[in-house]
């Protein structure tokens, strides 16, 4: 991890956990929709890719700085571009193995919320769409837990409805729904309660969801 100076200088400001403060306090507080695009874009971009100053800024925002709350509301506010922008965050963000649990648990329900119940028809949407596809991958994948609670919520129709459009009209939105419900039959223990739910292994595993999971993994 980049060891935090108390007296930052030059580049090392752009992951110090007071500008990192700073972002989420305009989340937080800002009533403009361009501010609060803005500073989920920068902390999006300060957890982009691999390393350790993306890893450190991401635990920062969740563990330190208790972030989640704030990004978390900013996936129910009307400005769409606002709502990727979030959605982006927490993808990036849900990279990071040692904060899936937190993750999943502050925020799977509204991950599943704003899952459209059909395939989604604006290129927004659909970035929209997959971003939230992605992140609950990457909670899921290694959490038989947090895998029974996104059954439970009953968002698992929804996805299977997305991925089921890749068939007609592929998009990043259904490839990544495909990508998802291949992870969910990865974990054994749960297919008693998938069939319990009359889901059948054929809504999981198929040719389109399999093309999916071995062509992109996030």
């Amino acid at each position: 991890m980049p060891e935090e100076k108390s007296n930052p200088k030059g580049v090392e400001w752009l992951w110090h956990s007071i500008v990192i403060r700073m972002y989420l306090s305009l989340i937080a507080k800002s009533v403009r929709n361009y501010t609060q695009e803005a500073s989920l874009g920068a902390l999006q971009n300060l957890t982009a890719g691999s390393g350790p100053m993306p890893t450190s800024v991401a635990q920062t925002v969740v563990q330190k700085e208790s972030g989640l709350q704030h990004t978390r509301k900013m996936l129910h506010v009307g400005d769409p571009s606002v709502k990727k922008t979030a959605i982006s965050l927490l993808r990036n963000l849900s990279r990071n193995l040692s904060l899936q649990n937190e993750i999943a648990k502050e925020t799977l329900p509204d991950l599943v919320s704003i899952i459209p119940d059909t395939v989604p028809s604006t290129d927004l949407l659909i970035e929209t769409t997959a971003s939230a596809c992605y992140t609950l991958n990457n909670i899921i994948q290694n959490s038989y837990q947090n895998a029974r609670d996104l059954l439970n919520t009953g968002g698992i129709q929804k996805i299977m409805a997305i991925s089921a459009g890749d068939a007609y009209a592929s998009n990043k939105a259904s490839k990544a729904a495909s990508v998802l419900l291949y992870s969910l039959w990865a974990h054994t223990e749960l297919h008693h309660a998938y069939k319990k739910a009359q889901f059948k292994k054929t809504d999981f595993v198929n040719s389109r969801t399999a093309k999916a999971y071995h062509s992109l993994k996030d």
